[in-house]
């Protein structure tokens, strides 16, 4: 669970690049690959990366619209996550 700062928020950005889409149109479905970093910036904190990794999407096609169906996030690298989540996970 993350911690909230002022404003509700853990005061981070998702950065996404290299994103990759498959469309199938006949399915009315799309997959998606991109790579993920998080970045966290607090006023005791300077700006660094905490969390690299994958994220892996699923769409579909309702109509005219494209919707989000399913995420999973592959977690690479992890940094200093002490000021983002409450309890910091066991390393690997």
């Amino acid at each position: 669970m993350c911690r909230k700062r002022a404003r509700c928020t853990p005061r981070t950005q998702h950065v996404t690049t290299n994103i990759a889409i498959e469309v199938d149109e006949q399915a009315s479905t799309a997959l998606s690959r991109s790579y993920v970093t998080v970045l966290q910036a607090l006023p005791d904190l300077p700006l660094q990366p905490i969390v690299g990794g994958r994220y892996h999407d699923r769409f579909e096609r309702r109509g005219e619209q494209w919707l989000f169906t399913e995420r999973r996030v592959r977690v690479n690298l992890v940094g200093d996550v002490s000021h983002h989540l409450r309890q910091v996970p066991a390393p690997r």
